[in-house]
């Protein structure tokens, strides 16, 4: 693989840094920047939630992202989103990540690319994304 994908509500970045990140569901608990080779994931990993809130991702088939979120994030999901393209090179497989597609570095890495959407909801929509809310 040669480049990975980081989504984020801030847009101009051209260089990304390690934070610190807590997932309620894995030990992931350290500075780093966490990306994908899945464009579409990473705009489901573009704002925030998490699973004790009642979010669900998925992917199926290796590609088809399916993100299921209560109807009250429908407002967390309005705003404007960039997904950046980074090398992959420095990237390393996070094994205690539980869909297996999420890659780590601890490094600063500079953007490629960014492509900026005006909402979260239309970067998911683009990238093909079955959104659903409960």
């Amino acid at each position: 693989m040669e480049y990975l994908y980081h989504g984020s509500t801030i847009q101009g970045l051209k260089t990304l840094e390690p934070r610190k990140r807590h997932t309620p569901s894995s030990a992931m608990d350290y500075e780093a920047i966490y990306a994908t080779p899945l464009p579409a994931y990473a705009a489901a990993h573009s704002f925030s939630w998490s699973t004790d809130e009642g979010v669900d991702l998925n992917v199926f088939s290796g590609k088809d992202v399916s993100l299921v979120v209560p109807a009250n994030f429908k407002e967390r999901l309005q705003v404007p989103i960039s997904i950046y393209k980074l090398p992959a090179d420095g990237f390393e497989h996070t094994a205690d990540e539980t869909t297996g597609h999420a890659w780590h570095t601890k490094k600063p890495t500079a953007v490629l690319e960014e492509v900026v959407y005006p909402s979260v909801e239309a970067a998911l929509a683009e990238l093909g994304v079955t959104l659903t809310y409960r």
